[in-house]
């Protein structure tokens, strides 16, 4: 069930299930001093490194969502270990025990984006959803099935992504909707309309819609964070992909964390000299590593606190 990797220090526990959602409880620490991280699936943090002392242990409960491929849905990518995995690392990670379940009463958090969201498996890459589970208490299971380059309209077509969340979704779930980065030539009203069918149709299964403005990329224009997600369309009107969310989430009555806003506002403070560090090889000025993608998915939990998004809110750790 569980091993250690003599060189790494790493424990890996491959604990079988079919896919869907489980309670997992796990204690950490035990007779020496340990520093413990714990990940799930693909590269999907749990939670952060955790330090105990000599004789300490710590009890943690999740509910975590195994999907098959563990990562991006329909990328080329390992599909990954089927069932349901758990990750202990460092090279002075203790676990002292574990037990799990099927979740048979969970909330869902479903996730619809690009690849600034998704569950990346390249290791030098991370999507803010693949770090938000962390924040969120037993009872209520993250579903992540951002896929790198989508736009609204390519994930609102896919069977395999749209059409998944909306068969599995039911009444009091949630979902998180992210599009822009790859919706560089659409017009304004198709960009509305696929904007309002993923309200609509969430609506529709009693299930609560939640719109997200795209991640800023680190483009500067001296110290100043460039426009965002703007382009002119074939009539040569602007087409203004957050400012066109923020009128849908107003007409359609639900809430809009403005992630663009926030992550402007960020980068600028981090500046020209300094947002490298926060994204994917130090080049990748639209891609974040993980340190980025905890700051994006930090900014998501500030949000759903802000913004007063209950019950969901109830949920935060």
């Amino acid at each position: 069930m569980c091993t250690t990797d003599a060189t790494s220090g790493e424990i890996a526990c491959h604990l079988g299930g079919s896919p869907g959602n489980y309670d997992v409880t796990f204690i950490l620490g035990g007779a020496a001093a340990a520093k413990t991280e714990v990940q799930t699936e693909a590269l999907r943090e749990v939670l952060p490194e955790v330090d105990t002392s000599a004789g300490q242990t710590l009890r943690y409960s999740f509910t975590i969502n195994v999907r098959q491929p563990e990562g991006q849905p329909i990328q080329a990518v390992s599909a990954g270990t089927p069932g349901l995995d758990m990750y202990f690392l460092g090279p002075a990670a203790l676990l002292d025990g574990i037990g799990y379940a099927p979740a048979t009463k969970s909330t869902v958090l479903y996730i619809a984006g690009d690849s600034t969201v998704c569950d990346q498996t390249d290791p030098d890459y991370a999507g803010w959803g693949q770090l938000l589970p962390p924040y969120f208490n037993l009872g209520l299971a993250i579903a992540n099935y951002a896929d790198s380059g989508e736009s609204s309209a390519s994930f609102l077509a896919s069977g395999s992504l749209w059409g998944a969340i909306k068969a599995a979704m039911k009444a009091g779930d949630y979902v998180l909707i992210q599009f822009g980065h790859n919706d560089k030539t659409i017009s304004a009203a198709d960009f509305r309309t696929n904007i309002t069918a993923y309200i609509t149709q969430s609506k529709a299964k009693n299930a609560f819609p939640v719109l997200v403005t795209p991640i800023a990329r680190a483009t500067f224009s001296g110290n100043t964070v460039t426009a965002q997600h703007q382009h002119t369309d074939s009539a040569g009107n602007l087409v203004d992909l957050p400012a066109i969310i923020r009128q849908v989430g107003a007409d359609q009555n639900v809430p809009v964390i403005d992630l663009t806003a926030t992550t402007t506002a960020w980068l600028t403070q981090v500046g020209p000299n300094g947002w490298q560090a926060y994204h994917a090889l130090g080049t990748d000025a639209t891609h974040t590593n993980r340190a980025g993608a905890a700051v994006n998915a930090g900014f998501v939990r500030d949000a759903i606190r802000a913004l007063d998004i209950s019950p969901l809110k109830t949920f935060l750790r």
